[in-house]
């Protein structure tokens, strides 16, 4: 069975290939030149699906990437999101494990996800478009001394000296997007791919309004509107990003349950005119919160453990809290901070008025519910973490 035109950027050896093979195995692939700006310029105006890097621990929305610019400006749909964990093995021209390693190439974002290793060997770095292209440079340029490159692209067996200079908690989020007429295709035109994007039970909605969300009745309603008659905890959709828009403006990607979120966001009152809603950005088969708990259990523990949780990243940051299951990636922890603050300040009013919760859930607000009282969403204290 044949699939649709499906573009890993730069290919099948690249950390988005390796993430495309993982997630979408036995999957033919097209293409392993085109750029960014080819690839988005392709779902405008093409039918076709690709797998682009949204969202790094560290270096936060991969603007390039143009991910979130196509699903908020309405020319992509999302059919799955996922994390993985990404790694960097550092080649070198010669053997030894010398404290300084000089000239070294690798993807541009590999200068805040491979820090603490660049400043500890004194390298002198050089961004390039993608890992492939900084490998294939380092391996035909002697003056090259090392390259951070994805495993499996050191086909010239050129000395390994460590086999991951990647930072703490680093981890990419990845999407992948279709044209927007592939809201509608059959079994048939999916082809191999159906399978792993059915049954759909999650449905994605954007939201922009002004980055002084925190402050505005606009968030109150629309927190009334994603909570509005949910029974559990389990119902209540998450904002999973919050992420820079147009200036002045953020933009919420928000994920549920479809039978639940579809209803819940409309522009028939409410809102304020400085509010722009896509109730339909996508839908998919897995949940993203529920995906990257599971990760973080599996390989990021210092994210899974503990209640109140922050990252922050050279240009991003991350609030979790693991016994409700909420995670929110946002850029500026500023911003982003008092908007999670405000969640969980309604989950607990949620719960004070009789939601449905797990013996777990219920431990964790008992525990917080007199803190609650006394000071709102001032009572939650973040631990950072992974830095």
């Amino acid at each position: 069975m044949t699939s649709p035109v499906l573009i890993a950027y730069k290919g099948p050896t690249s950390q988005t290939g390796l993430a495309a093979q993982s997630e979408f195995p036995g999957v033919t692939f097209c293409g392993n030149s085109e750029t960014f700006d080819e690839i988005a310029s392709g779902l405008r105006e093409r039918e076709m699906v690709a797998v682009l890097p949204m969202w790094n621990s560290h270096e936060g929305e991969i603007v390039k990437a143009r991910a979130l610019e196509l699903l908020f400006e309405g020319h992509a749909r999302l059919h799955k999101l996922w994390p993985r964990a990404i790694k960097f093995e550092c080649v070198a021209r010669r053997e030894g494990t010398g404290e300084a390693i000089g000239r070294t190439l690798s993807v541009h974002v590999a200068s805040t996800q491979c820090s603490r290793f660049l400043e500890e060997r004194k390298a002198s770095f050089e961004g390039r478009p993608s890992t492939v292209e900084a490998y294939n440079e380092f391996s035909r340029d002697p003056s090259v001394d090392a390259v951070l490159c994805a495993p499996g692209q050191n086909t010239g067996g050129f000395p390994r000296l460590v086999e991951n200079a990647a930072n703490p908690v680093n981890f990419t989020t990845f999407a992948l997007l279709g044209c927007i007429s592939s809201r509608d295709w059959s079994q048939t035109k999916w082809g191999s791919l159906y399978g792993a994007l059915t049954p759909r039970v999650l449905a994605y909605v954007g939201v922009q309004m002004p980055i002084q969300v925190s402050t505005s009745d606009d968030q109150e309603q629309l927190l009334v509107d994603l909570t509005d008659g949910a029974e559990s905890i389990d119902d209540l959709p998450s904002v999973l990003f919050v992420t820079r828009r147009p200036e002045g403006v953020c933009g919420l990607l928000i994920e549920g349950n479809i039978g639940f979120l579809g209803t819940r966001i409309t522009l028939d009152e409410g809102y304020s005119t400085d509010v722009l809603v896509n109730p339909d950005l996508g839908q998919s088969p897995s949940q993203y919160r529920e995906r990257t708990r599971e990760f973080f259990e599996r390989g990021f523990k210092v994210l899974a453990k503990g209640e109140f949780l922050r990252h922050i990243g050279a240009n991003t940051c991350l609030f979790a809290c693991p016994p409700l299951g909420m995670i929110t990636h946002g850029f500026d922890a500023k911003v982003v901070e008092p908007v999670f603050r405000r969640i969980i300040n309604k989950w607990f009013e949620l719960f004070d008025n009789g939601i449905k919760c797990t013996k777990r859930q219920r431990s964790f607000f008992k525990k917080h519910l007199n803190d609650y009282y006394d000071k709102g969403m001032d009572f939650v204290k973040f631990v950072d973490v992974g830095l």
